[in-house]
């Protein structure tokens, strides 16, 4: 693994020669959530709570926005922070009272629907990494596309400990890489908003990874993988930005 962080053009040269990617996909999913739960389990207690109560306020603040500017009517709004109360005392209660190992198993349950839907996210990336192949002058290949995808998806492992340090360092549940902090904070459009959520160093850092493996798998030029790739994803982005939108920004919260 180390070598597709230090020596990517070496290791993507070996993967040319023979293409793998069950162990790859197995360990670019499971650890990162795995070693998530890990960090979001042993934090402090007053910590956790704090932060779940934190994002509990948010909620909250964004319900009564969409109340006054008459997106939400009054009864829903009341009934909404009722469930939220409701929800947030069992939360919080549980957390309280339960030992680290059943706030580990309860949060490495709730990891498993993440797990299904970044395991499909991969499998559809690959999918037009491989239609798009014919534009940059290379023959179709899902199985070496899916080689790179899933090798070069190696790095959420380090950028999982990475967060694991910034999670038990601040206390903060909410620390992230990416801009999503700076979003929540900036009074500019949600679509915006929804961009700069959206725009994490690690996950550039695994797009150069793909744009590297492409070139080096297929003899490209590594201009042309990294436009093609780069583009895809801003796509990608831009769907999920709207999506920020059409919800009102209840994704930050």
């Amino acid at each position: 693994m180390f070598k597709i962080i230090f020596a990517p053009r070496e290791y993507f040269q070996r993967l040319a020669e023979k293409p793998v990617w069950t162990v790859p996909l197995i360990l670019a999913l499971v650890l990162p959530l795995f070693i998530a739960t890990i960090a979001s389990s042993f934090m402090p207690r007053t910590s956790l709570i704090e932060s779940i109560q934190s994002r509990i306020d948010r909620t909250k603040e964004f319900i009564d926005q969409q109340a006054e500017k008459g997106k939400m009517p009054s009864d829903q709004k009341e009934a909404a922070i009722q469930r939220i109360d409701e929800t947030s005392r069992n939360e919080i209660e549980f957390y309280e009272r339960s030992s680290t190992i059943a706030i580990l198993l309860r949060s490495l349950v709730r990891s498993l629907p993440a797990l299904i839907w970044s395991t499909l996210l991969l499998f559809i990336w690959s999918t037009i990494i491989n239609l798009l192949l014919p534009l940059l002058g290379a023959s179709s290949s899902f199985a070496r596309a899916f080689a790179i995808t899933t090798n070069s998806a190696l790095i959420r492992i380090p950028a999982a400990i990475f967060h694991a340090v910034i999670i038990l360092a601040t206390g903060n549940l909410t620390a992230s890489t990416s801009l999503a902090p700076l979003a929540r904070s900036l009074q500019v459009p949600l679509y915006l908003k929804g961009i700069l959520a959206s725009i994490d160093i690690f996950t550039l850092w695994e797009l150069l990874l793909v744009s590297i493996g492409l070139q080096v798998v297929f003899n490209l030029k590594l201009k042309n993988t990294a436009l093609v790739v780069f583009l895809t994803w801003f796509v990608y982005v831009l769907l999920l930005a709207g999506l920020v939108t059409l919800s009102g920004g209840l994704a930050l919260a």
